[in-house]
Formats: C-alpha cells, structure tokens, sequence
C-alpha cells in the first residue's frame, strides 16, 4: 500500500516491499555494478522486502539502519543490513553481494544540495520528489556509494514522491562507472509498523 501521511524521512520505522510495478528494471544498475547474471536474474524473481530502524550512536549521530530481505537466496544470503551515519563520516562495508564499498550519508534540502563533487545534483536524481517537512529543511537523505575496487559511484536520493495519485517511498539512483551512467527508480510499498524495527 502507499505510504501513510505520518511516514517520513524522519520516521521511517517500518516494513517495506519493493514494488516491482512501479520500480523501473534495474537490471542494467546491477550489471554496471558486477553482478551476475544469474545473481541479477534471482534478483528480478525474488519479493525484496526492507526493513527500517531509527537510532542514534555512541557520539549522538543520527542512524538509519536498513534490513533488506529477499524470498529467495541470493548472493548465497537471504538478509543483509546496511548502516548509514548521516553525519557524511565515512563508512566502510563488505557485502557478498557488492563487494567492499564506502558511503557516505547526510539528510539534504533538494533545492541547495549537491552532489560529492560539489556540482547540482543529477536531475533524474531531485524528480517528483514531495516538497515535505519544515520549509527549507534537510527532508530528503543523500547517499554516496564508492565501490573500492570495480570503479563505479553510485549517488542516491530517497524521499516520498507521487505515483499514479498516491504517496510513496521513493529511492532514485545514479551510477557511473567509466563515463558511462545508469539511474533507475525504485518504489517501497509501506507493510506496517508492527513488523519495523526499533
């Protein structure tokens, strides 16, 4: 189901589904990304669901922890979990799936930020995205993906937006890799709180 109005970026606690109706095909995102074929063709079979904590660490930085799920296997596991500071500290991570990457994560005002280059975002990237939350807030979060050793840079926008007149969660994604670039939006159904975490 879409999204209810007291979600937000700052209340994210919940389950979500990856809605492949309304995602765009991101076969060419992971292929740009080293995956397998046959990793990537589990992948487009599998129900990938995603669950969200809020919580804050030993020096008061904002955490959101993601646990993303799928119906079947794949890579070899079933769930992983991702962290992201969003103080823009550096973080590293190891997946079976991706490999060892570092990102980086800070909430933003879509209508100032910019990318890690300091250059405007991607526009593909700012689209119908809803203006919520305080005037002239940081409402939307900015993630920065560097793979450490396969080359590519994967910049991520995640907010709510409107698709066909309802309200959903929203990641759009662009990756570069040897001058070439890939985006893909991806579209969570809300599942409840009661199976969220923290």
């Amino acid at each position: 189901m879409a999204a209810p109005l007291d979600v937000s970026m700052h209340n994210l606690t919940g389950s979500w589904t990856m809605s492949k109706s309304l995602s765009d095909p991101f076969d060419k995102a992971l292929a740009m990304q080293g995956i397998p074929w046959i990793v990537r063709k589990l992948a487009s079979l599998a129900t990938l669901t995603m669950k969200v904590a809020h919580e804050v660490d030993e020096s008061g930085a904002k955490i959101l922890v993601f646990t993303q799920g799928a119906s079947v296997a794949i890579g070899g596991i079933s769930e992983e979990k991702e962290v992201r500071v969003l103080d823009w500290r550096e973080e590293f991570h190891s997946s079976p799936i991706f490999g060892a990457t570092s990102h980086r994560s800070r909430m933003v005002n879509l209508s100032a930020a910019t990318g890690h280059d300091g250059q405007p975002l991607d526009p593909y990237l700012t689209e119908h995205f809803l203006d919520e939350g305080e005037p002239g807030g940081d409402n939307n979060l900015y993630d920065l993906v560097v793979h450490q050793t396969n080359g590519w840079v994967m910049e991520q926008i995640w907010g709510f937006g409107m698709v066909i007149e309802q309200r959903w969660l929203m990641r759009t994604m662009a990756i570069r890799k040897d001058g070439e670039m890939v985006n893909a939006r991806v579209i969570y159904e809300w599942k409840g709180k009661e199976r969220g975490g923290k």
